[in-house]
């Protein structure tokens, strides 16, 4: 018997973050999100721990994070001191939410992903609208409240943005105000390795500062990531999949539909993880787009993420046979039309979307 929720029955915490400096701002959100920001930390650990990440290595992985960010982003730095300030917490505890996919380099055992992202650019002669995207956030189903959603007003010459992250995390996914939009998958390559430019960083400085998906592009490239993900940059008429490895940034751009899940698609680099459903839900994707019509809006894109749950789905529910502490689950449903300025976040698997709704209008 499991005593996990089922992520579309949690209540939805949403929280407006702003101050006059970036310490500050850190300090207002770390306060709104009290003990929580303490709680994922340690939920972090217990997780890598599980995965064989001795805490030594957490420890030495998280403080590295935090270095590369100093260097690359002194003001980010700054900021996730305010949000350890207004916790109550240690910068590190902080840092090892902020640094998870970086410390995960560290693991042991197969680290699963399994989010799925879709996204559609207009060609000649299709609407008038612009680019619109989704997404399914996987992860372990006992971080079902470990995230928050938020609104956050800019700092000096930034850019107002609003979407979803984790407890201790300045940013993840979402939209800005300049109608950039960004999506995460994780990826894994065998040169992946602790200490470099956390990819959360990487994504609160899109969604403050990139004005266009050149931009967005610029900003990717001058950060030293040493761990492999793909951020997908949506906006007004354009998509960029950017395929970050150590070293490479791969960018993807197309006409038409846009697909990505776990795997590269630019560069000739095996899945790590056997039991990877990546395969399975990329063609879902190619399939389900092959037939589909131009999507009016970002909502259009719902019916191509809303598999049956089950093995390989796009759509995923927590396994009550699977032990409680390897069990994942969608999340979240994500879907971003930068044209509109709106985002709009569900908790929870695709199907149950219309029934827990928050839009944020920019």
């Amino acid at each position: 018997m499991t005593s996990l929720v089922q992520p579309h029955l949690v209540p939805l915490r949403a929280v407006r973050v702003s101050g006059a400096t970036h310490r500050e701002r850190g300090r207002a959100r770390g306060t709104l999100l009290g003990e929580a920001v303490l709680r994922t930390s340690q939920a972090y650990a217990a997780l890598f721990g599980r995965l064989g990440i001795a805490e030594a290595d957490q420890t030495e992985a998280a403080a590295a994070s935090l270095e590369a960010t100093r260097a690359w982003a002194p003001e980010t730095h700054d900021e996730l001191q305010g949000v350890a300030e207004g916790a109550g917490v240690d910068l590190l505890d902080v840092a090892r939410t902020v640094a998870r996919t970086e410390i995960l380099t560290l693991a042991q055992l197969p680290v699963p992903g399994e989010c799925s992202t879709v996204a559609h650019v207009p060609g000649a002669g299709e609407r008038a609208g612009g680019a619109v995207s989704a997404q399914t956030w996987d992860w372990y189903a006992s971080f079902v409240r470990c995230w928050h959603l938020h609104r956050v007003d800019p700092v000096g010459d930034e850019v107002a943005h609003a979407g979803f992250a984790e407890h201790g995390m300045t940013g993840k996914i979402g939209l800005n105000a300049a109608g950039v939009g960004v999506h995460l998958n994780i990826l894994q390559h065998r040169d992946d390795e602790p200490g470099g430019v956390p990819v959360h960083v990487v994504l609160a400085r899109l969604l403050t500062g990139a004005r266009s998906v050149q931009d967005g592009l610029e900003i990717i490239r001058s950060a030293g990531t040493t761990s492999s993900s793909v951020i997908t940059l949506t906006g007004t008429d354009s998509v960029a999949m950017a395929e970050l490895s150590p070293g490479r940034v791969t960018v993807l751009q197309d006409e038409g539909w846009m697909l990505h899940t776990n795997h590269f698609l630019g560069l000739d680099e095996p899945v790590r993880d056997p039991a990877s459903t990546t395969f399975d839900r990329f063609g879902h994707l190619q399939r389900a787009t092959a037939s589909a019509v131009a999507p009016a809006s970002a909502d259009d894109l719902l019916p191509l993420v809303c598999v049956p749950p089950g093995p390989g789905s796009v759509a995923v529910l927590p396994d009550p046979a699977a032990p409680e502490h390897e069990q994942r689950a969608t999340l979240a449903t994500v879907r971003i039309d930068p044209g509109a300025r709106t985002v709009r976040m569900s908790p929870g698997i695709p199907q149950h979307a219309d029934e827990v709704c928050l839009t944020y209008q920019l």
